[in-house]
């Protein structure tokens, strides 16, 4: 069975992933980085140090189906974004690996950004990358950007269209998490506490202004609503979520004036069950298509960068 390697190094993710020539995942291999409690983050070298812990052991799991395997390509994030000066160590761990296994395999390696693989993990589930140009959201732990797609020979050319001028909605979500004594990352028990609470708390205002939301006034209101221990954590959870979804149409309203009608919507804050309802049913209402990730594909993986070893060796066959 020939299978494409793909390998992600992120903040706080180490990922391996398999898919074959049809594009379905084969394997899919990830650890999650560890955050001390109370924590809000962690430091590069940290994760340099946990993803060289973290990598044998994903490749010690793939090793059944690799024994039976024939990797033809290997794909890996090697930026966080494509651009000159976008550079975080974290990825040297990843890309370390690729080059050794690609030089010792003697297979084609392809580098790309973190960005771009969230954007092809979506983009796998549809079985294709077309060639027309599209508007993408990024939403994860450090990212807030709204975006133009065109893909091209080397991925996807990304340009930022507008997004948050200050933290990230997935900073908001975490640092209010980490305020009611939840684990960091705390997305996940932020959406779980959130949908106890029916009908949801409505959120803040989110200050917009061309395309760039602010966040930072937000989450000072609600740390003062944790400080003052008068809030039940579960409506402050859905309070921190609607507030998100406010700034987030805001930036939809901006990118639908802007013409947009196709919208690929990626990335780990994007695995919130809340978010995905209101952005679904924003995009229905406003004739947008929408296309997200397959169920457990919004956080970080490594499967876009299989799809795209996958996508570029299919093209010399």
């Amino acid at each position: 069975m020939d299978v494409f390697l793909g390998i992600d190094t992120s903040c706080y993710t180490t990922s391996l992933c398999l898919v074959d020539d049809a594009y379905e995942v084969v394997a899919d291999e990830r650890i999650i980085l560890s955050v001390a409690k109370g924590g809000r983050g962690l430091s590069q070298s940290n994760m340099v140090y946990q993803h060289t812990r973290n990598l044998p052991v994903l490749f010690e799991r793939l090793a059944g189906i690799l024994s039976r395997a024939h990797i033809r390509a290997i794909a890996v994030t090697d930026q966080p974004r494509r651009r000159d000066d976008s550079y975080m160590p974290a990825f040297l761990a990843g890309l370390g690996y690729a080059r050794a296994l690609a030089a010792v395999l003697g297979v084609p390696l392809y580098r790309l950004s973190h960005q771009e693989n969230h954007l092809l993990a979506v983009l796998r589930s549809l079985g294709h990358i077309g060639t027309d140009p599209f508007y993408g959201i990024h939403l994860s732990g450090g990212t807030t950007d709204l975006l133009r797609a065109v893909p091209d020979e080397r991925g996807l050319d990304i340009t930022r269209i507008g997004g948050t001028s200050d933290i990230s909605a997935g900073q908001f979500i975490d640092r209010m998490g980490v305020a009611l004594d939840l684990p960091f990352p705390a997305g996940i028990h932020v959406d779980k506490l959130a949908q106890t609470v029916n009908p949801p708390v409505k959120g803040a205002h989110v200050f917009c202004r061309d395309g760039q939301v602010s966040f930072s006034g937000p989450e000072s209101q609600g740390q003062r609503l944790v400080a003052s221990g008068g809030e039940d954590p579960a409506r402050l959870c859905s309070w921190t979520l609607s507030t998100v979804w406010r700034g987030l149409e805001s930036l939809l309203d901006y990118a639908a004036a802007d013409g947009m009608k196709h919208l690929v919507a990626a990335g780990g804050v994007m695995s919130n069950a809340y978010l995905r309802h209101q952005m679904s049913d924003y995009c229905r209402c406003h004739g947008i298509r929408l296309d997200l990730a397959a169920d457990g594909f919004s956080a970080d993986n490594a499967s876009g960068a299989a799809f795209w070893a996958a996508v570029q060796e299919g093209k010399k066959s």
